[in-house]
């Protein structure tokens, strides 16, 4: 069976009008809606970014006024450190004398028993103006002189002494036997 239609044709027209109107304004509404959507989560992102935003410049703020506050202990620092150079270069680069002498007195034997020791030690030029390369202030040589009950006894000493740091070149001039 056919659809006849007795309706007139400006009616059909203005069904078909309010149809298409009706699609319009669903699709319209629909793409309202989908906006809104947009600029709500739009809106609450700037929110929740203002407020972290706001939160930085706060840390930032404080962490300002500490590091004022630490200032003037960065400034005693340098202030130290300067007269800590100037004190190293007026000092130059003096060995350690306790240091030396308590290694010494380890290496020596119980049985081994020193009567003298006399040291001659000179700076280095380059090492006045504060250069030193590897911590050696200078140069210099020392002597010893003292007893023991055997040969042996000094061998082991010199043995020890040789591995000082704080000596090379370790030499035994001459050894005498006392009756």
């Amino acid at each position: 069976m056919d659809y006849v239609s007795l309706l007139p044709p400006e009616i059909k027209q203005r069904r078909i009008e309010e149809q298409r109107q009706g699609k319009i304004l669903k699709i319209a509404a629909i793409v309202l809606v989908a906006l809104l959507v947009v600029y709500a989560f739009l809106l609450v992102s700037s929110f929740l970014t203002r407020n972290t935003l706001d939160s930085l410049r706060n840390e930032r703020e404080d962490l300002e006024q500490q590091a004022a506050a630490l200032q003037e202990y960065d400034d005693l620092y340098n202030e130290m450190q300067s007269a800590e150079d100037t004190l190293n270069r007026a000092m130059g680069n003096v060995p350690e004398w306790d240091r030396f002498l308590l290694d010494l007195g380890l290496a020596m034997n119980p049985e081994t028993a020193l009567t003298s020791l006399n040291i001659d030690y000179q700076i280095d030029d380059n090492e006045e103006d504060g250069n030193a390369e590897n911590g050696n202030a200078g140069s210099g040589s020392f002597s010893m002189q003292g007893w023991s009950y055997s040969h042996g006894n000094v061998s082991d000493m010199l043995e020890r002494a040789q591995k000082l740091e704080q000596l090379e070149n370790l030499r035994l001039r001459s050894l005498h036997r006392q009756r």
